[in-house]
């Protein structure tokens, strides 16, 4: 079975791989081939166009699941297999009457007029405007009234939001800002810093940095912050992240853009990332939140 070259090579991605990783992928390779970075480039302009068609097949779920198909079925076919059928034209559509005044002449214009033409004549006259009148019918609406009332369901309330009196450790939520107890810390062997920003927040948050390097993302730091307050995590390896949070006033989940750390070699050591993220209330904060969903917390 041979494998077909898709968007996800193209985007240098596994095919399972989630959003999150896609659009990582798509921002770090539009960085290195955009045309800006590649005037008259004629090569990274062509490669650019295919990032563009990629992305956005593979950031639509109802493309995304067409191509995949289209993959299954392309790597399934045996040699020698013949295309799918192509969609059948559609039926006809509906032509409106037409009368042959000709052949209407010809039927019912006598050659004598006879009493019993003329009767002829009459009856295929009232038949010409009886099929007329049918051919160019258009019912009328029924007059407006009444209609038969179908009941909106209630909608459920789900249960009001209430903060949890302990961490999902179990214990009691700390009462500084810092890692809390029980979390592996991983992808710790970096010099990059990255530095949360919660201090025009009114709420607590319970927040994690969450790798998006492999087919899968999860956590590699969890930790919680102080309404105006910040952290700042350190020794973080090189890679693509973003950051998850839960608002602790309000339950309320969020992520941020993904992001990348660089570490790059210089003439006399290492040159890293070292950046802020501001949470959503930060009013021209540096990055943009987005909604998120309970299991991808």
């Amino acid at each position: 079975m041979a494998k077909v070259h898709s968007h996800y090579e193209n985007l240098k991605v596994a095919r399972d791989a989630p959003p999150e990783v896609i659009r990582a992928a798509y921002r770090s390779l539009s960085l290195k081939y955009h045309p800006d970075r590649n005037p008259g480039n004629i090569e990274a302009t062509r490669i650019m166009a295919a990032l563009n068609v990629a992305y956005e097949i593979l950031s639509d779920p109802v493309k995304r699941q067409a191509h995949d198909r289209w993959i299954a079925a392309a790597e399934s076919a045996q040699p020698g297999d013949q295309a799918p059928p192509s969609k059948p034209n559609p039926p006809p559509r509906h032509r409106p009457f037409e009368v042959d005044e000709e052949k209407w002449r010809q039927a019912f214009e006598p050659k004598k007029a006879t009493p019993q033409g003329k009767l002829w004549l009459l009856w295929g006259s009232i038949a010409a405007l009886v099929i007329i009148a049918f051919a160019n019918y258009e019912p009328t609406p029924p007059p407006r009234g009444p209609k038969p009332y179908v009941a909106t369901p209630t909608p459920t309330t789900p249960p009001a939001y209430v903060r949890p009196s302990a961490a999902p450790n179990g214990r009691p939520w700390p009462v500084s800002s810092g890692y809390l107890i029980g979390y592996q810390q991983s992808r710790n062997d970096g010099l990059s810093t990255v530095t949360i920003d919660n201090t025009r927040n009114d709420s607590d948050v319970f927040i994690k940095l969450v790798s998006l390097n492999d087919s899968k993302a999860y956590p590699v730091r969890t930790f919680f912050i102080l309404a105006h307050n910040s952290y700042t995590l350190r020794q973080v390896t090189a890679g693509n992240y973003d950051i998850r949070y839960r608002e602790l006033n309000t339950g309320r989940l969020s992520r941020s853009e993904a992001f990348s750390l660089e570490e790059t070699p210089t003439y006399n050591g290492r040159q890293f990332s070292n950046i802020t993220i501001t949470l959503y209330k930060v009013r021209n904060g540096n990055m943009e939140t987005y909604g998120l969903a309970e299991d991808e917390f």
